[in-house]
């Protein structure tokens, strides 16, 4: 196709391939201006119902003239081919930006976010649903405005495009509940899709991600999407809650308008302590039946999977209350058997007292707790035990030894010395050691968990730093370009917020001298907390300004020479040298020359010292 002609437009290059074809850069010769011009699938020039939707739509996007929409320019078919002919916009799409850099910080989306809003605004209030909203859709050309792209084709080929290989899954991403049940769809459903796509951009996933197409959009209409700040966790609260707002399962409970999405998003604050409700009382619960011709309709919807309604079944009566309680004979049995029970062992218990009847008098205990190291320092005498008392390695037999005395008499008899010890009954024996619960023992402290000094942290800039205009001490945003690893686990993402410090910023002189700019990393976001960074630094020098004096005044000075010389001959030109070299002198003595470094500069430091994680 490069270099082939259709319909006076000469194709250059191919930019792209999708599901719904292939996308070039051609030139329109009429014009001498470059488009973009989309081959559409074969599938639509052979239908003639489609073409002529087709036509219709592309009619009703011709009147679209707002500088955040794509313009339309033609739509043809030739060569057994549909075409769509496009404005060319040179930039990268939302979609390509989370690839590239993972979760984008909510300072940085949501100002390109609200210019999609915008453009999507004007399309609602010109009666046109765009119905394929998704980050592959937007895209923020070179300078800094946000296009959104293919209107229209999700309407005229309604559930067809849901049966291309590789389409459906990322349509059904994007899909609100109302489209995947085939419900009618109006602008709120665009506010879904929109929801989904800010929600991506903020955390670099899709709330509902699955290798079934089908439990995809099971989810979008029965399961409550999961907060952002799971997978990012440095989201505004506020935000948060505008996100989840748009993603309400029922349309009434989101946004009604673009305008009012973009109001919530200036004032994020106003939603901090406000959760959104993301599904409501009668949503459907099950998607029970496989979807049929692309059309999924979950069984409380009241529609067969052929559009035919059904009636609703019967919801299950409410419980009634429980019966009375009544004394009957098996119970009263029960009772009574359970009486007798209890009082024969209580006879037993008073006949025959337990073995260890005097093991809550204390001694033993006092005992132990001296050889164990602990201090007590109260008014009960401490009583020397030997060790052999302490644990024994079985219980004691009637033959055993008593652990008081410790010199092999039997149990029953008193202690040695009974000075040392308050007497014990003779039918009392100590606890075997065994029955002792053993000696709590400390784990050993965990080792905190640093970022090393000396590791390296990559960032991008987000705002132009000019050496000319900053001073130093002056803060800069920046986010993280690459994940920080300790011990095989992450404890920074990429994207966490960063900040730069200027510590040197010097212009070129009017003659002479470079332009320089030194920054250092001061400041970083680790779980949660931002953390003061020391770093390295950062330098960068200019060009010298000797060399562009001299390449200005000696310009001026050939400019002002020939024409000096074409009025007044050899005198003239030396002259105006002279005069021109003297202009340019002053021109570029009122100058002073800065160094810049752009947004999404990648800058590498080295920690200086190491960085607590926790």
């Amino acid at each position: 196709m490069i270099g082939t002609k259709v319909a006076g437009y000469q194709i250059l290059e191919k930019l792209g391939e999708g599901g719904m074809g292939v996308v070039y850069k051609a030139v329109d010769l009429s014009l001498d201006r470059i488009v973009a011009i989309k081959a559409l699938t074969a599938e639509l020039a052979r239908n003639p119902e489609l073409e002529q939707r087709f036509r219709a739509e592309a009619r009703a996007q011709a009147s679209l003239n707002h500088v955040n929409l794509a313009t339309l320019y033609a739509f043809l078919v030739e060569g057994g081919s549909a075409w769509m002919v496009m404005e060319f916009i040179e930039g990268e799409t939302f979609a390509s930006m989370i690839e590239r850099r993972g979760p984008i910080p909510s300072h940085e989306t949501i100002p390109m976010f609200r210019q999609a809003l915008l453009g999507l605004g004007y399309a609602h209030r010109m009666g046109i649903i765009h119905r394929d909203i998704k980050p592959g859709n937007m895209m923020l050309n070179r300078h800094g405005i946000v296009k959104v792209m293919d209107f229209g084709i999700a309407k005229v080929l309604g559930n067809r495009s849901m049966t291309r290989t590789g389409t459906q899954m990322g349509t059904a991403w994007y899909m609100a509940p109302e489209q995947v049940t085939n419900r009618p769809v109006d602008i709120r459903s665009d506010i879904y899709a929109l929801g989904i796509t800010l929600y991506e951009m903020l955390s670099g996933h899709v709330p509902f991600e699955s290798d079934s197409d089908y439990q995809v959009m099971t989810d979008q209409v029965n399961t409550p999407p999961p907060p952002p700040t799971q997978f990012y966790p440095y989201i505004p609260a506020g935000v948060v809650n505008v996100v989840l707002k748009a993603l309400a399962k029922d349309p009434n409970a989101r946004f009604q308008t673009t305008e009012e999405f973009g109001a919530a998003l200036e004032n994020p604050d106003a939603f901090a302590g406000t959760p959104a409700v993301v599904a409501v009382a009668g949503a459907p619960r099950a998607m029970t039946a496989p979807p049929v011709s692309g059309i999924i309709v979950p069984p409380a919807s009241g529609m067969t999977a052929s559009g035919m309604t059904r009636p609703l079944e019967a919801p299950a009566p409410p419980p009634g209350p429980k019966p009375p309680f009544t004394w009957t004979v098996p119970r009263l049995a029960a009772i009574g058997g359970a009486v007798v029970v209890l009082g024969v062992a209580g006879a037993y218990m008073k006949m025959h007292p337990p073995f260890h009847s005097n093991a809550d008098q204390g001694t033993p205990l006092a005992a132990i707790t001296s050889n164990s190291g602990s201090s007590n320092s109260g008014a009960r005498p401490q009583v020397d035990i030997p060790p052999v008392q302490v644990a024994p390695a079985t219980p004691p037999t009637d033959s055993s030894t008593s652990s008081g005395a410790g010199n092999g008499q039997p149990a029953t008899q008193p202690p040695a010395n009974p000075a040392t010890q308050p007497p014990v009954s003779p039918p009392a024996v100590s606890p075997p050691a065994a029955t002792q619960p053993p000696p709590t023992e400390v784990p050993p402290p965990q080792p905190e968990v640093v970022i090393p000094a000396g590791t390296l942290v990559a960032v991008r800039t987000i705002q132009p730093i000019d050496s000319s205009s900053s001073r130093r001490g002056q803060r800069f945003s920046a986010s993280l370009d690459a994940p920080l690893v300790v011990g095989g686990s992450v404890v920074v993402p990429r994207g966490a917020d960063a900040q730069l410090e200027v510590m040197d910023a010097e212009a070129s002189g009017h003659f002479k001298g470079r332009a320089g700019l030194q920054l250092r990393l001061v400041g970083l976001a680790v779980r949660g907390r931002f953390r003061v960074i020391h770093s390295d630094s950062f330098f960068r020098e200019g060009s010298l300004r000797a060399k562009t004096s001299a390449a200005v005044v000696g310009g001026a000075a050939a400019v002002g020479g020939a024409i000096g010389g074409m009025f007044h001959k050899k005198k003239g030109a030396v002259e105006g040298a002279a005069s021109g070299a003297g202009a340019g002198a002053a021109a570029d003595g009122s100058t002073r020359s800065g160094l810049i470094i752009l947004p999404e500069t990648r800058i590498e430091f080295h920690l200086s010292t190491p960085v607590p994680v926790s």
